[in-house]
């Protein structure tokens, strides 16, 4: 009876946890990737990057029709792991005709520094995100995406 219940246990739990997979640990390549999240806002996944030590995950949210995105990054320690959650952070938009949009300060909410972007040209995007995190250091992070 234990063997039964165990296995019945194994059956249900594995696909479970496989569901429950953090997005942060999924191979990326460079392209960024569309996922439909149970009826809730597209989520575009970008690829991570790795700055001196750090780094960072993000990807967009998408609102309502004319509402824009919302991009939302979170930084670790690259070798232990460990969230930031605390420092400055700040983004520029290059759109696809080059131009480069005024520095937008990120919010701090929930361990993830977020900012409402505004895309509205098919096209080519590069988000380039500077940031002063906790232990001081500057570092900038270039996120290539494409609308």
């Amino acid at each position: 009876m234990k063997k039964l219940i165990l296995t019945a246990l194994v059956v249900v739990l594995v696909p479970v946890a496989a569901l429950a997979m953090d997005h942060s640990k999924m191979a990326m390549d460079n392209d960024a990737k569309k996922m439909d999240h149970g009826g809730m806002k597209d989520m575009v996944m970008l690829a991570d990057q790795i700055t001196d030590g750090v780094k960072a995950a993000g990807h967009l949210m998408a609102g309502g029709e004319g509402h824009g995105q919302e991009l939302m990054l979170m930084f670790v320690d690259a070798t232990s792991g460990a969230m930031i959650s605390k420092g400055q952070v700040a983004v520029k938009v290059t759109s696809p005709d080059g131009k480069v949009g005024e520095a937008q300060r990120m919010t701090l909410a929930k361990g993830m520094f977020s900012a409402p972007v505004m895309l509205m040209a098919a096209g080519d995007y590069t988000f380039t995100v500077g940031t002063k995190l906790a232990d001081g250091q500057k570092r900038t992070f270039v996120f290539p995406y494409t609308k």
